[in-house]
C-alpha cells in the first residue's frame, strides 16, 4: 500500500504513552489529554481512528509495552496503515530502536508515520533525510538518562548521609513513622532474628535446619509479615521458611546497626536487569540504627555455619566441630570414623599432607570430651562461688599480658596529638613566610611538602593506636558479657553444642608424648574474651 492510496482512507491507529521520565522531565502530559490531541488531528484531516492504544506507567526506553505490541500486531493484520503520536517522545526515547522504527520497519509495512509536535509526517517528507528528526529522537533519549543519573546521585546522597532508602525495613525492623528514612525495633519480629542467628551460632544448625525450624514453629515468613502489616493478601503458605530467606538475613549487615546500599544496580536505565556491584563500590555507614545482635554473635554465627559439619551416617553428631586447633600448625582436627573403632580425632594437616607438614595430634573423642567437661565446670564454679576473685584473677592475666603495651599506646598517643599541632603550626608560618617574600615558592612547595607527608603519617599511626585501645575496651565489655552468660549455668554435667559455641573459642589439642609414665597430651580451652584458665 502507498501513500496515494493511504490519503484516500486513512486507518489510524492512535498510540498514547505515558511514564514517570515524563513527570520528571517536565513534558508530563496526560494520557486523557493525547487522546483528545490525537482524535481532534483524526477528525481535522479526516482520519478513521481504529482504536486509542495507550501504555499507561510504561518506560519509553524499550518497546516492551503491551500496547504498543498489540499495535504493531493491527498493522501487520493490515487493520490500520498509519500511526499517530502527540510526539516522537511519546512513540520511544531509545533513539537507535525509534530510528529502526521510522527508517526500516513502519516504511517496509507500508505504515504511515505522524508525530503532530514534531511536525514529522512520512507521507510529506523523507525522514531518512530529516536531520531533525534523528536529533529529537537522542534528545528524547536524554531525558530518561539524565533523570536517571540525577536519582542515582539522590540515593548516593542519601545513602552516605546514613538515609536507609529500602522500600521494606529488613525483618527485624520497622520504619520510624518520624521519618520513613530511620529504621527502628519491630518488638515483634526482632527475637526471631536474634534467635535465627543464636541456632546457628549455639546449636550449629544449617540454613535449612534453622528454616525448617521456623516453619515447625508456625513463625510468620518476612514476606508475608510484610503483607499483613501492609493490609495485602498473601496467597502463598505465610510459615513456610525457605533457604534464600534464611540465606539473606544472614548476609544482612542491617542487622549490626549498620547501613549498607549499593550491593546492586541496574545494568543501564533501558533495561531493568539488576547486577551486584563489587564490594568495595557499596556505600557502608556505620553505627546508624539499633543493633539486633552483637558482633560476636555475627562472628560466632559465620563461623559456625562455615565450620558446620554434617551429621555421620551413624547418626553421631560432632559438637566440637570448628573449635578444635592443632597446637603446631594451627589447622583443624578432623573426626574419624573406624571401623570396630570409637571416634577419634586426627590434625587435618596430617592427615592430608603426612608427617612431614605436621603430626597426627591424635586423641580420642571420649578422652577429649572428660578433659573440656572438667575444664568447663571448674571454670563455672568460680564464675559461680568465687565471682570478684574470678573477675581479678582474669583482669590481672589480661593486664599481665598487655599492661605495657596499653601505656605504650597512651605516651604514643600523646606524643603523636602534640607532633600534629606542632605541624599544622608550622605549616602556617611556613605559608606566612611565603607571602612575606621571605621563602621561594619553590622552597615553600618543598618544605611544605615534607611538613604534609609527616603529618599524613601521625595522623595514620595515631587512628591505628587509637583503634587498638578502642579493641581494649571492647574486651573489658565482653569478659563481663562472658561471666553473664556463664552465671546462666547451672550445674553441668555433660556437653552439648550449645554450650560450647556459648563459651569456647577455641579447643587447642597438643601431640602425645610418650614418657615414663605413659603418655601425656595437653589440652587447653581457649574462652571467650578471656582465653585460657
Amino acid at each position: 500500500m502507498n501513500y496515494t492510496e493511504q490519503s484516500k482512507r486513512v486507518v489510524a491507529g492512535c498510540y498514547c504513552r505515558l511514564s514517570d521520565d515524563d513527570a520528571r522531565d517536565g513534558t508530563s502530559i496526560s494520557i486523557e489529554t493525547q487522546v483528545k490531541i490525537l482524535g481532534d488531528y483524526c477528525r481535522e484531516h479526516k482520519f478513521t481512528v481504529y482504536e486509542y492504544y495507550q501504555d499507561d506507567g510504561f518506560t519509553g526506553t524499550n518497546f516492551n509495552r503491551p500496547s504498543f505490541k498489540r499495535m504493531m500486531k493491527d498493522a501487520e493484520d493490515g487493520l490500520i496503515n498509519a500511526i499517530v503520536v502527540k510526539d516522537l517522545s511519546r512513540f520511544g526515547r531509545n533513539h537507535v530502536q525509534v530510528g529502526n522504527y521510522m527508517d526500516e520497519i513502519l516504511p517496509s509495512m507500508g505504515i504511515r508515520f505522524i508525530a503532530i509536535g514534531d511536525n514529522v509526517d512520512s507521507a510529506n517528507n523523507s525522514l531518512e533525510y530529516d536531520l531533525m528528526v534523528p536529533i529529537k529522537n537522542v534528545f528524547n533519549e536524554f531525558y530518561p538518562a539524565d533523570c536517571s543519573r540525577k536519582t542515582r546521585q539522590a540515593f548516593i546522597a542519601k545513602a552516605q548521609s546514613g538515609e536507609f532508602i529500602g522500600s521494606q525495613a529488613p525483618y527485624g525492623y520497622k520504619k520510624s513513622k518520624d521519618d520513613k528514612h530511620v529504621l527502628e525495633i519491630d518488638e515483634v519480629t526482632a527475637p526471631t532474628v536474634t534467635w535465627i542467628f543464636e541456632m546457628a551460632a549455639y546449636h550449629g544448625y544449617g540454613y535449612n535446619k534453622i528454616a525448617r525450624v521456623l516453619t515447625d514453629r508456625k513463625i510468620i515468613t518476612p514476606a508475608a509479615y510484610q503483607a499483613q502489616q501492609a493490609g495485602r493478601e498473601y496467597d502463598k503458605d505465610p510459615y513456610e521458611w525457605n533457604l534464600a530467606t534464611i540465606y539473606k538475613m544472614f548476609e544482612n549487615e542491617t542487622y549490626l546497626g549498620h547501613l549498607v546500599s549499593g550491593k546492586r544496580r541496574k545494568a543501564s536505565f533501558k533495561s531493568k536487569r539488576v547486577i551486584k556491584t563489587a564490594e568495595d563500590q557499596w556505600i557502608v555507614v556505620r553505627d546508624m540504627f539499633p543493633a539486633l545482635i552483637s558482633d560476636q554473635l555475627w562472628n560466632d554465627a559465620h563461623h559456625r555455619l562455615e565450620t558446620r559439619k554434617q551429621e555421620s551416617r551413624s547418626g553421631f553428631v560432632n559438637i566440637f566441630a570448628g573449635l578444635l586447633k592443632c597446637d603446631r600448625c594451627g589447622y583443624a582436627l578432623g573426626i574419624a570414623n573406624a571401623k570396630n573403632r570409637n571416634n577419634y580425632f586426627m590434625c587435618n594437616t596430617y592427615k592430608k599432607k603426612g608427617p612431614e607438614r605436621c603430626s597426627s595430634h591424635y586423641i580420642m573423642y571420649d578422652e577429649l570430651y572428660e578433659v573440656v567437661l572438667r575444664d568447663i565446670q571448674q571454670m563455672l564454679y568460680e564464675v559461680k562461688n568465687n565471682k570478684e576473685e574470678f573477675l581479678r584473677m582474669v583482669m590481672a592475666k589480661i593486664n599481665a599480658d598487655d599492661a605495657s603495651e596499653e601505656q605504650q599506646i597512651e605516651r604514643e598517643i600523646e606524643a603523636l596529638e602534640k607532633r600534629i599541632a606542632e605541624l599544622e603550626a608550622k605549616f602556617d608560618r611556613l605559608y606566612d613566610d611565603r607571602l612575606d617574600g621571605i621563602l621561594s615558592d619553590k622552597k615553600f612547595k618543598e618544605l611544605s611538602a615534607k611538613c604534609e607527608a609527616e603529618q599524613e603519617s601521625a595522623s595514620a599511626r595515631l587512628a591505628e593506636l587509637k583503634s587498638q585501645a578502642a579493641d581494649r575496651t571492647d574486651s573489658v565489655r565482653g569478659i563481663t558479657q562472658f561471666m553473664k552468660t556463664a552465671e546462666q549455668y547451672d550445674e553441668v554435667t555433660e556437653l552439648d553444642k550449645e554450650l560450647l559455641n556459648r563459651l569456647v573459642d577455641s579447643i587447642v589439642v597438643g601431640d602425645r608424648i610418650k614418657t615414663a609414665n605413659g603418655c601425656e597430651q595437653v589440652v587447653t580451652v581457649n574462652y571467650k574474651f578471656i582465653g585460657k584458665i
